[in-house]
């Protein structure tokens, strides 16, 4: 039986006008990367995905060197006593579906941290900041397994990318396990 749970499924926004905004509770805050971040970042990943190896050597893969593009774009969420706890990243691709596009890109919260509607301002923050950054659209892929993460992302407007029938099909995966998944404008 094929594992259905870690099928990837991307989700595109064409514009990013009217981003939902949500404030933080009063005792997190938002900062922006800082050199050595890359091992908060690691940390924060170990702790939340439960689905891939998160190394030092990914994070290089995923951001490289550029600690000024990563002060622009990578952010994190800190708990009152300055503790990062979550993280997500205003990335980019200049060529998606030929076209350039903004990213939003491994998003995670530590697990005690998740379900207290923190993931809210943190995707409020990056998908914001692609905007200042110029990006007129944005994209993101997660996994079929991710029903919490794609509900939040289909309330801040992504909707379905399907190129395919596999991509169909994982996301009727998606519908199969109870979210409610426009996908009727989108078969392949």
């Amino acid at each position: 039986m094929e594992n259905t749970s870690l099928l990837q499924v991307s989700m595109i926004r064409e514009h990013l006008e009217r981003i939902p905004q949500f404030a933080l509770p009063s005792s997190f805050s938002i900062r922006w990367y800082q050199s050595g971040d890359a091992q908060a970042w690691v940390k924060i990943q170990q702790q939340a995905d439960q689905y891939h190896s998160i190394t030092p050597a990914l994070f290089e893969r995923e951001f490289g060197h550029n600690d000024a593009v990563l002060q622009d774009r990578q952010c994190f969420l800190c708990d009152a006593s300055g503790q990062a706890i979550g993280t997500a990243t205003a990335w980019f691709n200049d060529n998606y579906r030929g076209k350039p596009y903004g990213r939003v890109h491994w998003v995670a919260l530590v697990p005690a941290m998740q379900g207290k509607g923190l993931a809210k301002p943190l995707l409020s923050a990056v998908c914001s900041r692609l905007r200042e950054l110029n990006h007129t659209r944005a994209y993101l892929v997660t996994e079929t397994a991710r029903i919490p993460a794609i509900n939040l992302y289909l309330k801040f407007g992504f909707v379905p990318e399907i190129k395919s029938a596999n991509d169909l099909s994982a996301w009727r995966e998606v519908e199969r396990r109870g979210l409610n998944v426009p996908l009727h404008d989108h078969e392949p």
